[in-house]
């Protein structure tokens, strides 16, 4: 398809040359054939730069990327839970409004914690229907706010019972979970090991410093975004992006706390 405009294209533009040469040797055809073919080729140019800028291959390799960033960021804490505490049980977060049941994020979790670490449940918190007319592609997560539905009891609600040691949520926390001593006030969290690998993590910075949150995975203040192939090693694609803070490192990243 691409070829085919790009020839048309080429096509419009001589004969726009040809129209107006033959113009100022004064024949009748010469204008109107150099203005319908400058219109041709003006309109193919601007499909043509609307289709690289947002509905051609760069869109849909510009998704794939960051798709892969996010199988990165999750892949990188699984690996980290795998290696201090493989033989544990986790339940699994996901926001409930995705449309898919393994997002990118869930796929790089369960590659990074092999199975070594068993996922007993992918869980999803309550949430709002749908606002009625709202566009289907839209994350209604845009125009209802989290905070609204996101509690500190929706999730006590949502893991009380649940067969865990290790609770990783892909979502982040609610806006009003808080540190009590050098724990969560999320009753069905004591006790257990924490982990964020989505969200803000914004507000958690004493909760990760006390060992509260285990380990979190976060975008970092410098992160690189371009359009370059993504690294082939793990740490150094994850390296570009994100970073993963405990209560030893977190003295370094203090601009990603309040």
């Amino acid at each position: 398809m691409t070829l085919i405009m790009y020839a048309i294209l080429a096509i419009a533009a001589i004969g726009a040359c040809v129209g107006w040469a033959n113009a100022k040797k004064g024949a009748a055809w010469g204008q109107p054939m150099t203005i319908a073919c400058a219109v041709v080729a003006i309109g193919i140019g601007f499909f043509l730069a609307w289709r690289q800028s947002f509905g051609g291959g760069n869109a849909a390799s510009s998704r794939n990327r960051e798709e892969e960033y996010q199988r990165i960021m999750t892949k990188k804490l699984g690996l980290y839970i795998k290696e201090n505490y493989s033989g544990k049980k986790a339940v699994v977060i996901i926001d409930p409004y995705l449309d898919v049941e393994n997002p990118p994020s869930l796929e790089g979790l369960k590659a990074g914690l092999g199975s070594d670490v068993e996922i007993t449940e992918v869980l999803k918190p309550k949430a709002p229907e749908r606002p009625a007319g709202e566009d289907p592609g839209m994350n209604p997560g845009m125009l209802i706010p989290q905070e609204k539905w996101f509690t500190v009891k929706e999730v006590n609600t949502l893991l009380t019972g649940k067969n865990f040691d290790v609770c990783i949520t892909l979502m982040g926390l609610p806006a009003n979970t808080k540190l009590q001593g050098k724990a969560l006030n999320i009753e069905a969290l004591k006790g257990k090991k924490v982990f964020i690998g989505g969200g803000s993590i914004y507000n958690f910075g004493p909760a990760i410093k006390a060992g509260a949150i285990t380990a979190a995975v976060s975008y970092k203040t410098d992160a690189i975004y371009d359009d370059k192939p993504i690294p082939s090693k793990l740490d150094e694609a994850f390296d570009k992006r994100f970073a993963l803070v405990t209560a030893e490192n977190a003295g370094q990243y203090k601009t990603l706390f309040r």
